[in-house]
């Protein structure tokens, strides 16, 4: 980008189809061999279901992918993905919430609210 400053950091998930296509191919190409490219997890944590261990908000898991979990092997991404790449890959795991995929791994971490809820919001497809 020609002018770094007039990037617009979201707060929210992208439901834009072609934001969502660029986080599957970064979930595709980085993501997999700890989350699987279903996102039910293998050695990181099950993305698909309602429990989380650094947060579930858009804004922490930004946060999680940024800084990464050095103490459980996750590097962080920012020296390798654009903040917009970032965001990208996460608004394309809120598309997995819910999913229910077999094999998922086990629940970890806090339970928020489930797919079920009124409240909760995964992008529109």
């Amino acid at each position: 980008l020609a002018n770094p400053e007039s990037v617009v950091i979201m707060t929210e998930p992208s439901t834009d189809a072609a934001i969502i296509a660029t986080g599957k191919a970064i979930f595709d190409q980085h993501c997999f061999a700890c989350h699987l490219k279903t996102g039910g997890g293998m050695v990181g944590p099950n993305l698909t279901d309602d429990h989380w261990i650094h947060g579930a908000s858009f804004a922490e898991n930004v946060h999680t992918v940024t800084v990464g979990v050095p103490e459980k092997g996750m590097i962080s991404w920012k020296p390798v993905l654009k903040k917009a790449e970032i965001e990208a890959v996460c608004s394309y795991m809120y598309t997995l919430r819910g999913t229910k995929p077999a094999p998922g791994k086990a629940p970890e971490g806090t339970q928020i609210q489930g797919s079920d809820s009124p409240d909760y919001r995964p992008p529109a497809s």
